[in-house]
């Protein structure tokens, strides 16, 4: 029995993120604004699982990472969005990477993270509940969306 649910679980999953790329685009976007994120981390998770290297699901999980997570979660991804970066090849990604986006993870990680506490990030994280706020990812997520990567 717990094999037969343990089947029917895992084929519900991957029928759910069989679906075209414009309904998981515009799924993930509408998530992150409605405030449904535990939508969106089992995506991401689901998609590096696959791909550890999959741009996408790591600027998504960075996303994540930055309004829920530990500092050493949120270092992680930041780390796993500049390795997947600086492998990628599309001009319109790499040029906003490179311009803007490497110096801001450079100072993030280096400068701002040190002098913070888990204390001070935990009782900040309350910030991180509302809903209806534009997500600090959608320009990246458009860029992918624009240019077929989803």
């Amino acid at each position: 029995m717990k094999k037969l649910i343990a089947t029917a679980l895992v084929a519900t999953a991957a029928a759910a993120f069989a679906v075209p790329s414009e309904n998981t685009y515009h799924a993930v976007t509408n998530d992150l604004y409605q405030g449904n994120y535990s939508n969106v981390y089992e995506l991401a998770q689901q998609r590096l699982a696959a791909n550890t290297n999959d741009l996408v699901a790591a600027v998504i999980m960075e996303t994540y990472d930055l309004r829920f997570s530990s500092f050493a979660a949120i270092s992680n991804s930041i780390l796993r969005v500049m390795r997947a970066s600086e492998a990628a090849t599309l001009p319109a990604y790499t040029n906003m990477y490179w311009r803007f986006y490497r110096d801001n993870y450079n100072w993030y990680l280096n400068e701002y993270l040190p002098q913070q506490s888990e204390a001070r990030r935990q009782s900040e994280m309350y910030k991180a509940y509302k809903i209806h706020v534009p997500m600090s990812c959608a320009p990246t997520l458009e860029t992918f969306w624009n240019n077929n990567l989803w």
